[in-house]
């Protein structure tokens, strides 16, 4: 044999080895064709994002072949198990908290999710809030007046799609949730309005959308100066007493008076220009006793500076919106 018949012997060997190993290699499962995602299946692979069994081509991770010839025969594959229990044949449990999204806790995963691929992240079968509004309301979350992330079509800002511990399938309990988004500074203080201090952001503020500014649950004026009427005050009439700036005269509706002389009656009622609630509380917390702000925004550039000094039986205020003031409630204090 000379030496280029025997060369071209060893190339043809060389071919029919690795021809061969190929074939045994992608035979290696009666009936199974190799390459199901690039030979007949390519539209399962299409899409931005494709479930990682399936862009790896290893559909028998989740098609248990049967020995039956595919696709001349039918039954030739058969799903390794049943609804979720497919999923957790790889994927961990996701119903084993307190509260559970209804189609996790049914095991219908295929609700939100594709089986092979998607245009959105985790297969998904909608973007944002348009895959909870397959199931939602739409028209429970329009309002004037929305939370940014119910804006954003962001619901999982909030929510935990699958689990949770909390209520709602919210990702932290009260106002847990809220500070992950929101500076917990504004609820630190000498003095903390109540709900706050509980953790009770949602008292006053409706967490998906309000007709009232700052997603309020009632009404509350965002003007400075404003005549009086109770329901101008709607929001803290809610828990406060309605009759708190109604009679000048009292000695038992409210403890900011000198002598029985009413002093929330003074600033707020008139017909014109009353003080509204927030010329004076911060609605979260203060550095002063009884919510009394520091400095009060809304003349231009310059911010009235308050000082508030609290006794047992009234206190003091020395504002720049007016002279030194004080009042008892028990004595009657006369200011120049």
């Amino acid at each position: 044999m000379t030496a280029s018949s025997l060369f071209l012997s060893v190339i043809a060997a060389a071919f029919w080895l690795l021809l061969t190993g190929g074939v045994a290699a992608a035979s290696s499962l009666p009936g199974v064709p190799d390459g199901c995602g690039t030979r007949c299946h390519k539209s399962k692979v299409r899409e931005a994002f494709v479930h990682g069994p399936v862009g790896s081509d290893d559909c028998i991770s989740c098609h248990n072949p049967t020995g039956l010839e595919h696709p001349k025969q039918r039954g030739a594959f058969r799903l390794v198990a049943e609804g979720s229990k497919l999923c957790y044949v790889c994927h961990e449990g996701k119903a084993d908290k307190k509260v559970v999204h209804p189609p996790v806790a049914k095991g219908a995963c295929l609700d939100c999710h594709d089986v092979h691929q998607s245009p959105y992240p985790m297969q998904l079968k909608a973007g944002g809030a348009a895959l909870c509004f397959g199931c939602h309301d739409a028209e429970k979350f329009k309002a004037t007046h929305r939370h940014a992330p119910v804006a954003e079509g962001s619901c999982l800002g909030c929510h935990d799609p699958h689990q949770s511990d909390n209520r709602a399938l919210l990702k932290g309990g009260g106002a847990g949730l809220c500070f992950i988004c929101h500076d917990k500074k504004m609820a630190e203080g000498v003095s903390i309005h109540g709900p706050v201090a509980e953790g009770g952001c949602t008292d006053c503020h409706a967490p998906h959308g309000s007709p009232f500014y700052k997603i309020l649950k009632n009404a509350f004026p965002e003007q400075f100066y404003l005549p009086y009427a109770q329901e101008n005050f709607a929001l803290c009439f809610d828990c406060h007493t309605k009759d708190l700036a109604q009679d000048k005269r009292t000695d038992t509706i409210t403890g900011f008076r000198n002598g029985d002389r009413n002093l929330h009656n003074l600033h707020i009622n008139k017909p014109d220009k009353g003080r509204s609630c927030k010329t004076c509380h911060d609605p979260h917390a203060a550095r002063q006793p009884r919510l009394i702000k520091e400095r009060i925004p809304g003349f231009g550039t310059w911010e009235i500076p308050i000082r508030y000094t609290k006794t047992d039986t009234g206190g003091t205020c020395v504002a720049g919106c007016h002279k030194p003031k004080s009042y008892d409630r028990l004595r009657a204090v006369r200011n120049p």
